[in-house]
């Protein structure tokens, strides 16, 4: 059991030590997972991956599943939402998701979500996962049907930006990461874009070149030289490793960025550098 993770491994309710967890990727991760063949010499950790049970497809998001993605690919931590808080309620989703990361030994560390259309009680719902440690949330408004630029969205920025809180939003649709960057305007608290799709890749890009704490996770970089033209645009140290697994086939973000031409240094930056800073932010 690792001590980073202590207080979640054992049982205390606490995700307080999610940073401390991927401080100790880099001395711990090599010894604890079975790599492939094809594994960098950098630590994985996987910023967008889920556990649960997904309404629409049959599925297997199990905890069980996605520990033995990791196991097989060598991903060290992956941070993960459960799928209640998406689909259903997102108190008792993020209370699950304590009991899962607590399950897992420390190596699936949660991560808080919230419908801002589920207004009341929202803020009191923040204030009780910051309380408990909790160091990222993230938001889904293409799942929840709901605008990035809603009055209650609004409001949830505005509280994890008093608080210093980063977190991930999904940007899959046109216009959305131009919202965002509007929103956020002068704040330097990190906000990761995820799920990105080739239709607003280039939005993104250009959106990122004048706000300068946006950050894009890497799932959707699975053209020929995706890294290589993300990097040149926007900068290495703003890309963040994510694949979306077990709802996604995990190697279908994982070995473009393996295959790239990038350097083992800038590898290590999107697999596990980056990230660790935002939390750290």
């Amino acid at each position: 059991m690792l001590e980073a993770v202590a207080s979640v491994a054992e049982g205390s309710g606490s995700a307080r030590d999610v940073s401390e967890a991927l401080l100790s990727v880099r001395h711990k991760a090599e010894t604890e997972v079975t790599p492939l063949s094809a594994q960098p010499s950098a630590p994985i950790v996987d910023c967008n991956t889920w556990v649960g049970f997904y309404p629409r497809q049959a599925i297997d998001l199990s905890a069980a599943s996605l520990l033995a993605l990791m196991r097989r690919y060598g991903v060290a931590r992956a941070l993960f939402v459960h799928t209640t808080a998406v689909f259903y309620d997102a108190r008792m989703g993020n209370e699950i998701a304590l009991q899962v990361a607590r399950e897992s030994g420390g190596y699936l560390l949660p991560v808080a979500s919230l419908n801002p259309l589920q207004y009341r009680g929202m803020v009191e719902e923040v204030e009780r996962r910051l309380q408990q440690g909790f160091r990222l949330f993230r938001f889904f408004p293409q799942w929840q049907n709901w605008h990035p630029t809603i009055a209650p969205f609004r409001e949830l920025i505005d509280l994890l930006r008093e608080r210093g809180v980063p977190f991930l939003i999904d940007c899959s649709q046109i216009g959305w990461a131009t919202a965002i960057a509007e929103l956020s305007q002068g704040s330097s608290v990190p906000i990761i874009l995820t799920d990105v799709t080739s239709h607003n890749l280039g939005e993104v890009l250009c959106v990122m070149r004048f706000a300068p704490n946006l950050h894009l996770e890497t799932s959707c970089l699975i053209s020929p030289n995706g890294y290589e033209t993300a990097a040149a645009e926007v900068g290495v140290d703003r890309l963040v490793f994510g694949s979306g697994a077990p709802l996604h086939y995990f190697a279908r973000a994982f070995f473009p960025l393996i295959h790239s031409g990038l350097s083992d240094e800038d590898k290590r930056k999107i697999l596990v550098e980056n990230l660790r800073r935002i939390v750290q932010a």
